[in-house]
C-alpha cells in the first residue's frame, strides 16, 4: 500500500483520471468532470455491475478447469498474464519512473534487465521452488503494478467497484455455491495447492533442540506446522518400576506426559495414572495418529482463510502420539490471495489523490478490519472473506476524514491552534 501511494504522488500528483486504462471498468460510461452526480451514479453502478460480473465469470471458469484436472493449462495462462505485467506494465511504469526522475538508460540494457526481471519472476512464482522472500517480493511487485493501473478509474467507478467487490467477495466464499469455496473444498479434497496467487507470511522460529528429538527421522528436516507454546518431556509406555527406571526411551514417545514438578509426579502403570501421595486418576485414551492438532485433521481446523489445502508431505510432520493442547496449537502462516490486497492497495491508493491524511486514515481502517477479520477467522476456524470489513472501514474512514476530519484539521492547523 506504501508503494502505491509513492507510485500515486510520483506519476500522478494531480489525481488525473482515464478510463482507458482499465477498459473493463469503464466499458459502459465513462466517467466526466461535467456530468450530473446522477449520471455518476448510475454509470459508475453499470460499470461496477459489468466488472464484477466478468470476474463471476472467469472464477467460476476457473473452478471447471481445476475441477477436470486442466491444472497445466491454468498454470500457463496465469505465466502468460504475469509476463505481462512484468514486462509490459511494469516497463511502462519504470519508463515513467526513469522520465519523473531524469534518468538516462540506452535502450538494450533497458530492455535486457526488464526481460531478465520478468523471466525470474515467471520462474520463481510458478516453476522454481524459489525462496519464500523472493517469492514475496514479486507478489508485492504485481500488487503494486496492477493497484497502480486500477487507480486511473475515474473516481465514483472506483468507489462503487471497491463497494461491490466487498460484496462479491462475501457471496463467492461463504455461500454454499460460491467459487471460491467451491474451489477451496476441491484443493482440500484433491490436497493440492489452489492455483492462484496468493501471499503467504510465516512466523519465524528458531526450533530447539528438544524439537528435532521428538520429530521422527523422515520428518525432521520439515518444519511444524505450529507447535505448542511450552514443551513437556514425555513418558514412554514401558517403564521398569522394579529397577527404578523411570526415564523415557528416547525411541519411544507416547502421550503420556509428566510435569517437572517433582511433587507432583505422574507416572503411568497398567493402564491408569497414579499421582504420588494422591489418588488414582484414569488415564486418557491414546488418539490414533494423525486425528490429534498434529494430524491432518487438526491442521485443516486451525487453517488461516486461504490456507484450507494440505500438501501430503506437511501433514505427517508431527510425531503422531503428541499429546498437544488445541488451545496451544496455532498454524505457523497466514495465506491471503493477492486479489484483497490489491483492493486494499486501490483504496489507499485513490484515498491518496486527495491528500495524505485521508491515505493515512484509510490504510488504518484497512489494517483494523484485516485484524477483525483475523479475530473473525479465529473465532470460526473457517476461510472468510478478507474484503468486506476492511473496505467497509475503509471507506467509510476516507469519507470521514475527508468530509469532517480534514476541514477541521486544517482550520485549526491554519490558525495555528495545533501543528
Amino acid at each position: 500500500m506504501a508503494l502505491t501511494v509513492a507510485l500515486v504522488k510520483t506519476l500522478n500528483p494531480d489525481g488525473r483520471s482515464d478510463g482507458r486504462a482499465v477498459s473493463i471498468a469503464s466499458v459502459y460510461y465513462s466517467e466526466q468532470e461535467g456530468d450530473s452526480t446522477a449520471q455518476k451514479t448510475f454509470g459508475s453502478l453499470i460499470n461496477a455491475a459489468i466488472f464484477v460480473g466478468f470476474v463471476t465469470i472467469m472464477t467460476f471458469v476457473l473452478v471447471f478447469l481445476f475441477k477436470r484436472g486442466y491444472t497445466r493449462f491454468i498454470y500457463g495462462y496465469m505465466c502468460f498474464a504475469g509476463f505481462s505485467i512484468f514486462f509490459v506494465m511494469a516497463g511502462i511504469i519504470s519508463l515513467q519512473l526513469l522520465e519523473a526522475w531524469h534518468v538516462a538508460m540506452d535502450a538494450l540494457s533497458y530492455f535486457f534487465m526488464l526481460y531478465n526481471f520478468a523471466v525470474v519472476g515467471i520462474l520463481s512464482l510458478f516453476v522454481w521452488p524459489a525462496p519464500m522472500t523472493l517469492k514475496q517480493g514479486y507478489l508485492t511487485c504485481t500488487g503494486v503494478i496492477v493497484a497502480y493501473v486500477f487507480t486511473w478509474v475515474p473516481q465514483w467507478t472506483t468507489w462503487t467497484l471497491l463497494a461491490a467487490m466487498a460484496i462479491y467477495d462475501l457471496f463467492a466464499v461463504l455461500s454454499p455455491g460460491g467459487p471460491l469455496k467451491e474451489l477451496v473444498e476441491i484443493a482440500e479434497e484433491r490436497q493440492v495447492d489452489i492455483p492462484a496467487l496468493i501471499y503467504e507470511a510465516r512466523s519465524s522460529s528458531v526450533q530447539r533442540p528438544q524439537d528435532v528429538a521428538r520429530t521422527d527421522p523422515e520428518t525432521a528436516a520439515v518444519p511444524l506446522r505450529g507447535r505448542p507454546r511450552r514443551d513437556r518431556p514425555q513418558r514412554a509406555p514401558g517403564h521398569d518400576e522394579a529397577n527404578g527406571n523411570n526415564r523415557p526411551s528416547p525411541s519411544v514417545a507416547t502421550s503420556a506426559d509428566t510435569t517437572s514438578v517433582a511433587a507432583d509426579r505422574l507416572q503411568a502403570v497398567h493402564g491408569e495414572v497414579s499421582v504420588v501421595g494422591g489418588a488414582h486418576l484414569p488415564a486418557q485414551p491414546q488418539p490414533p495418529p494423525g486425528s490429534g492438532p498434529g494430524g491432518a485433521g487438526g491442521l485443516i481446523h486451525q487453517q488461516a482463510p486461504h490456507q484450507q489445502q494440505q500438501r501430503p508431505s506437511v501433514q505427517h510432520t508431527s510425531p503422531p502420539n503428541v499429546d498437544e493442547d488445541p488451545d496451544f496449537y496455532l498454524p505457523d502462516a497466514i495465506k491471503l490471495g493477492l486479489g484483497d490486497f490489491i483492493f486494499y492497495s486501490l483504496l489507499v491508493g485513490r484515498a491518496a489523490m486527495y491528500d495524505l491524511m485521508t491515505a493515512a486514515v484509510a490504510y488504518l481502517a484497512i489494517i483494523a478490519g484485516l485484524g477483525a477479520t483475523l479475530l473473525l477467522l479465529a473465532l470460526y476456524q473457517k476461510a472468510l472473506p478478507a474484503l468486506p470489513v476492511s473496505i467497509a472501514l475503509g471507506i467509510s474512514f476516507y469519507f470521514a476524514a475527508r468530509f469532517a476530519l480534514e476541514p477541521v484539521a486544517l482550520t485549526l492547523s491554519t490558525n495555528l491552534v495545533f501543528f
